[in-house]
């Protein structure tokens, strides 16, 4: 697999399940081209390419460099396809345990409290330097799992953090400058930081996006679709 692609399977193996209250695709119309720095034990790899965010929770991306890829990533089903290969891998998932890439470009855009299941409890709520501070417990199916803590200005969520119930952190996000794009703020570059059990950070991810619009619904772009043929070789990933 290329670079892209074995930064979403090495993705899958830092997290044993999804986390509840970790963001999901949001359903919004969304372009973008994109810079992603991908930072962890095996050294640094950098990919470039475009994406589209498409309503009803699908993404699709089109890597240019190093390797020419496209993903496309639907609530149940994750493709990935090699065109010069004419060879897909393709998983499927449970919808309530999306697989954790692109995380980092959906906690960005959504509102940080949607994102959390509905039993979850607000823990605080404050203000710090003009800055909206909140602090959630994390609860699913009955059980605590951790808690969320997020900062927010006005235009939007500056960082995101979900920590074990022991405090010991499990994904962190921070936001930098963003841009209006319909009646979503979408950050333009992000940091992502993501840690093994016991707080063990293990992969660092740096978004940085370019050229961001909000497509016109009369042309929709397909980018990066993954459109597979009849005789595209196929592969089966297990999620």
């Amino acid at each position: 697999m290329g670079a892209w692609a074995v930064s979403v399977a090495v993705a899958s193996t830092f997290v044993s399940a999804a986390i509840p209250g970790a963001p999901v695709a949001p359903a919004i119309s969304l372009s973008a081209s994109f810079v992603l720095k991908t930072i962890d034990a095996q050294g640094t790899d950098t990919v470039s390419g475009a994406l589209s965010f498409i309503p009803g929770g699908e993404v699709c991306v089109a890597v240019k460099t190093p390797t020419v890829q496209e993903m496309h990533l639907s609530p149940r089903e994750l493709v990935i396809y090699y065109p010069e290969r004419d060879l897909a891998f393709v998983a499927h998932f449970d919808p309530s345990q999306p697989p954790p890439m692109l995380d980092a470009l959906a906690a960005g855009i959504v509102d940080p409290g949607s994102t959390l299941p509905g039993e979850s409890k607000l823990l605080e709520r404050k203000r710090e330097n003009g800055n909206l501070v909140t602090r959630w417990r994390v609860v699913a199916g009955g059980a605590e799992t951790g808690e969320m803590r997020t900062v927010e200005s006005r235009a939007g969520a500056i960082s995101l953090e979900l920590s074990e119930k022991s405090g010991k952190p499990q994904r962190r996000f921070t936001f930098g400058d963003r841009i209006r794009v319909g009646t979503h703020s979408v950050p333009r570059t992000i940091v992502a930081d993501y840690f093994a059990a016991g707080g063990v950070q293990k992969r660092e991810e740096q978004w940085s996006l370019a050229d961001v619009i909000r497509p016109d619904p009369r042309h929709p772009a397909q980018i990066g679709c993954a459109h597979l043929r009849p005789e595209t070789k196929i592969q089966t990933l297990q999620w």
